[in-house]
């Protein structure tokens, strides 16, 4: 049985911008049931849950050694179901970590051997809700966000999940990854459609480098082996983000060929720079072809601070069979949180959709609105909240039967510094500068946080 809702009166906050505006943590969770106030109509074929992650301490020893990345996480859910909002649940998800800081039960499963926060993602597959981070196993949840275990897929996985697996379109496949820094190890895996193992292997050559996102396409895996490498100097001083910017390491590409043996991977060597995440990937012919947000440089500040020289651009990595590789940037605007038709996932593609900042370089810059590329065209189109709001990761939502790649929606929670307090902004993403088609107030605040998805409502009913 859950436990009863917490309510933490003391949340720490102060000397760390990771602590101050939208990215303080919020010290309470909610059920609150709707309908919840509207703006517009939503679309009646929106039946499910948007679900977001992110992180949200519950306990900051020391606020100047704070990082982001490290804090519990927290999921938010808004529930859609025939044209109307249903209700708002948060909920801090009950890893080991947490239970131990608040003295709580630990929940159910496996014991993983490099526990993390899952503060990062949050998806759906097999029947399954998870909660994602960068170490660690998955954490299952229940429709209201209660965790129900730590998942390990019937004692197939053997070590750390990545926060951004891909699923295929065409097969319905997990493809995940995971990468330990102590060993340093790195595995490549796939679960079916239903949840269960049909591959997993050892890539061959790994570092001790963070690797954050990877890149799939129909036939091949890419592995983003970045200069941003794990530093014991940086434990023993306390630091919990143990990663510095290390150009004279050399950055990589490790491209191999799905179920193939990881020893057979392909290192390509390319200028350092950084990137968390990836848009998408395709081949095309025999160059692969990865989109992504770029960054200069990453983690080149004191003592493993989530710091940068600039913030990240577009980018079009096109890599041949001989190992050139041609860079070609797709905008000079910042911009983030790349999302696209997940019916497209390591196939060619039209549109992307992104967060677009605001800001010199500095971390945490301002989400001023959202970008929707089209790739065939050249063209950007631009969504900007105005006063002052600040919009997160855009979902994509495909209309039931959409022929066209853009035939859907876009979801995405906007904070309000006025009030406050978030709405939940849809868009018709064949109409992406026009004015939202619904805005639902949200009754509580979303930290900014960093990615989630809609969850059909046969993934939970």
């Amino acid at each position: 049985m859950p436990g009863p809702a917490l309510d933490l009166i003391t949340v720490p906050r102060g000397g760390n911008p990771f602590l101050e505006g939208n990215q303080a943590p919020v010290g309470v969770e909610r059920s609150i049931a709707g309908p919840l106030a509207v703006d517009g109509a939503i679309p009646p074929e929106l039946c499910g849950l948007l679900v977001r992650n992110g992180p949200n301490p519950a306990t900051v020893e020391d606020p100047h050694h704070y990082s982001w990345l490290a804090g519990d996480g927290m999921v938010h859910a808004v529930e859609l179901d025939g044209g109307r909002a249903l209700g708002y649940t948060n909920r801090w998800i009950r890893t080991r970590k947490l239970a131990a800081s608040l003295g709580l039960p630990p929940p159910a499963g496996p014991d993983e051997p490099l526990p993390g926060p899952a503060n990062i993602n949050v998806i759906a597959h097999g029947g399954r809700i998870l909660a994602l981070g960068e170490t660690g196993f998955p954490l299952r949840l229940d429709r209201r966000l209660e965790t129900l275990c730590v998942e390990d897929f019937e004692a197939t996985l053997v070590g750390p999940m990545t926060g951004h697996p891909r699923v295929d379109p065409d097969t319905g496949a997990l493809v995940a990854f995971g990468y330990d820094t102590l060993g340093p190890s790195l595995r490549y895996f796939e679960l079916d459609a239903a949840g269960t193992l049909v591959h997993r292997t050892e890539v061959g050559g790994a570092r001790a480098t963070m690797q954050h996102d990877f890149a799939v396409t129909a036939t091949r895996v890419a592995f983003l082996d970045l200069p941003v490498l794990y530093d014991a100097d940086l434990v023993r001083i306390g630091s919990t983000l143990p990663f510095r910017w290390r150009p004279d390491a050399g950055a990589r590409i490790g491209i191999l060929d799905r179920f193939a043996e990881g020893a057979s991977v392909r290192w390509v060597p390319m200028e350092p720079c950084f990137a968390f995440h990836v848009m998408n990937a395709f081949d095309d012919g025999h160059d692969l072809v990865i989109d992504l947000c770029r960054y200069d440089r990453m983690f080149d500040g004191v003592g493993g601070v989530l710091t940068c020289s600039g913030l990240p651009a577009l980018e079009r990595w096109r890599i041949a069979e001989s190992g050139v590789i041609q860079v070609i940037r797709l905008d000079d605007l910042a911009v983030e949180m790349p999302r696209i038709n997940e019916a497209r996932v390591g196939r060619p593609y039209r549109y992307g959709y992104c967060v677009a900042y605001a800001g010199d370089g500095a971390v945490p810059a301002t989400a001023t609105g959202l970008v929707r590329y089209d790739l065939s065209s050249d063209e950007a189109l631009h969504f900007t909240p105005g006063g002052g709001r600040s919009p997160g990761e855009p979902v994509f939502v495909a209309a039931p039967g959409a022929d066209a790649e853009d035939e859907g929606w876009i979801l995405t929670v906007v904070y309000d510094p006025a009030r406050a307090l978030s709405d939940l902004v849809i868009l018709d993403a064949t109409a992406f500068s026009g004015p939202p088609v619904a805005v639902v107030h949200l009754p509580a605040r979303v930290p900014t946080g960093f990615h989630g998805s809609f969850v059909p409502a046969a993934a939970y009913r």
